[in-house]
């Protein structure tokens, strides 16, 4: 019945008709199956939603499949940098504390590791106990004391982080004007570690700085790469900024990791 419904509001959205119009009676079952079956067809002129990858992507995407993959815990990767912005009258973090979702999800676009999470274990240890506490049917649920164990650990923070303005370029200067030209620079530096958990050595261990450069599009507002906007005078949109550098640091951490080979079954 659900699915009936879903369908015929899916008919009122594709087929509705201009108010004052003479009320039609309602589609029968076989029109809604054919009305949601053409909504598949081409689910590309509904969907909001896009890929969210960077230049780095490609690399793991060219990376062969693995004949085995490499059971690695993620524990929070943090920032380290301090920084806060005002934020409606409250101090907030200006990086992204998206980080550690970020780094898991360039792990499995690699495809190279079993990809263990334990910065979200508890909420895992919470629905096991909610079997051995009787609180769970029988039979459902996860299996208490069946978890992936790792070799290996990867940890990290975000250790510099700044969005500022620059003036440079040398050209021909007239009657003192031109010869310099503003633009902006966000600067962002990673580091990651990983840790062989049966001696708790630190086998791998990277630091990655990147830079993106934004032009002058407004008395105080700068473009990088085309789309994201900062206003300096507010400080809105450097978060969007410093995400994007991030995530592709973390991508390109990721394939130098892989491309390293010190991680082994």
């Amino acid at each position: 019945m659900e699915f009936i419904m879903i369908g015929i509001m899916t008919l009122a959205l594709l087929f509705g008709g201009m108010s004052g119009a003479k009320t039609t009676p309602p589609p029968t079952e076989i029109e809604v199956a054919q009305a949601m079956e053409q909504v598949l067809q081409a689910p590309e002129s509904i969907l909001l939603s896009e890929a969210n990858v960077t230049t780095a992507s490609q690399l793991l995407a060219a990376l062969p499949e693995p004949k085995e993959k490499i059971p690695v815990a993620i524990y929070a990767i943090t920032d380290t940098t301090g920084q806060l912005k005002a934020d409606g009258g409250a101090a907030s973090t200006v990086v992204s504390q998206g980080t550690t979702e970020m780094l898991i999800t360039a792990l499995q676009r690699s495809r190279q590791f079993a990809v263990l999470d334990r910065a979200r274990f508890a909420d895992l240890i919470n629905e096991q106990n909610l079997v051995t506490s009787n609180r769970i049917k029988p039979g459902e649920g996860p299996v208490p004391g069946q978890l992936t164990g790792a070799r290996y650990m990867i940890s990290g923070s975000i250790t510099e982080y700044q969005v500022s303005k620059e003036t440079g370029g040398i050209g021909l200067i007239i009657a003192g004007k031109g010869g310099t030209k503003e633009y902006a620079r966000a600067t962002v530096a990673l580091d990651l570690r990983v840790t062989d958990l049966t001696s708790g050595e630190v086998v791998w261990a990277e630091s990655l700085r990147g830079e993106v450069i934004g032009e002058k599009v407004g008395v105080q507002l700068f473009s990088f790469l085309g789309k994201n906007i900062v206003e300096f005078e507010t400080g809105q949109g450097k978060q969007q900024v410093i995400n994007l550098v991030v995530r592709t640091l973390l991508e390109e951490a990721v394939f130098k990791l892989v491309q390293s080979k010190v991680l082994t079954n």
